[in-house]
């Protein structure tokens, strides 16, 4: 077992896998896999999560799209994407034209054309895909101070409904954006009973303040943090997942939202927490 300078023993991809296995059911890992029955599980148990405005399941429904009944700004999402591929932004609609974050205008054509990609499968590890759209995600003040652009988001590590361990991705400039590990967006560990952040690192360097905007990150609260632990917590009863990582959003209007429910999350949390998941998943495995 791989130990880091006297944390708890690391979970490592192999054993991780076997855990998986073992704890979540093939139809539990299936439905995590189908964003859109997902959302219905978790609002048939009281999870917050973002609505959906309009479902698209083939290319003839392009032709009746309801474009004046969809809101001003809006996300266009792949139902089974990976990895947060195939996202279309609107932040705002003027005299009937959408625009992108940088202003630039979104065609009608240029919609059209994103769906057929979606449903054609592009994004997806199938060759079918739905389209939804949802009402646009904008991250809550105290959150947007601390990122660079992009929608940063927390990743909760869960065993059953007990929160294990947390992390606060935040975008810099180096990931585009986007609050993605591998990209060198920030990981910063986030303390499950106060929701304060302990520590940062961008890769594998610590960091206490922001590479880009210079916003000291030790110590700053994660908004609604209850509520956030709570909708971790619903994510097992409503999937059927034993283990899994719930990655969850603080929205400025409607606080925190359920983005994605994850039956393999990965491992990079133990890095950024300091934490080793094998004994954490060893021990809550003994005690069910």
């Amino acid at each position: 077992m791989i130990r880091l300078r006297g944390w708890d023993p690391v979970l490592g991809m192999n054993l991780r896998n076997a855990r998986i296995a073992e704890q979540n059911p093939s139809a539990a890992i299936r439905l995590v896999n189908d964003k859109y029955a997902t959302k219905q599980a978790l609002a048939a148990v009281g999870a917050p999560t973002s609505p959906t405005v309009g479902l698209l399941r083939s290319r003839r429904e392009i032709a009746s799209l309801d474009w004046a009944g969809l809101p001003d700004s809006w996300a266009l999402k792949p139902n089974q994407s990976l990895g947060g591929n195939g996202i279309l932004l609107s932040f705002g609609r003027r005299r009937g034209t959408w625009y992108s974050s940088s202003g630039k205008r979104i065609a009608r054509e240029t919609v059209t054309d994103h769906l057929r990609r979606i449903l054609d499968g592009e994004f997806s590890p199938r060759p079918n895909d739905w389209a939804m759209f949802e009402p646009l995600i904008r991250a809550h003040p105290e959150l947007e101070r601390l990122s660079h652009q992009g929608l940063p988001d927390i990743r909760v590590i869960c065993r059953g409904d007990r929160p294990q361990l947390a992390m606060l991705r935040l975008p810099t400039r180096f990931s585009g954006g986007r609050a993605n590990l591998h990209q060198k967006a920030i990981g910063a560990a986030v303390d499950l009973a106060t929701g304060r952040i302990t520590h940062a690192l961008v890769g594998r360097e610590p960091t206490d303040r922001h590479p880009d905007t210079g916003e000291p990150l030790i110590g700053a609260s994660v908004p609604h943090w209850p509520e956030v632990l709570d909708a971790a917590r619903r994510c097992a009863g409503a999937t059927g997942l034993r283990y899994l990582g719930a990655d969850i959003v603080v929205d400025a209007g409607r606080g925190p939202l359920i983005l994605e429910v994850n039956a393999r999350p990965g491992l990079q949390i133990q890095n950024v927490t300091g934490r080793g998941l094998a004994t954490v998943s060893r021990h809550q495995h003994r005690r069910h």
